[in-house]
């Protein structure tokens, strides 16, 4: 869902909202509370993105079609290792 960009956006959100509690800088609240709500942090910020929130379902909720094909991945992992032996 996140694309490499938005992970960095997200980190220089989590730094300046470090930088904002570490050394007393409020004023850099209000830019903070503005980069969360891009990604909908709370219930009204996702309502007006219009964003909908799918849970995984619980364990007993399972099934066989929920659980992705992983031996493509599997094949991959194998052959990273065998190239590292």
């Amino acid at each position: 869902m996140l694309s490499d960009p938005d992970w960095d956006y997200l980190l220089d959100t989590a730094l300046i909202h470090h930088n904002m509690w570490k050394n007393g800088r409020w004023d850099f609240a209000s830019e903070v509370r503005l980069r969360v709500a891009k990604f909908g942090a709370t219930p009204d910020d996702r309502n007006r993105l219009r964003a909908e929130i799918v849970t995984i379902p619980e364990v007993g909720d399972v099934r066989a079609e929920d659980i992705p094909n992983l031996s493509a991945a599997r094949s991959r992992r194998n052959a990273l290792l065998a190239e590292e032996e």
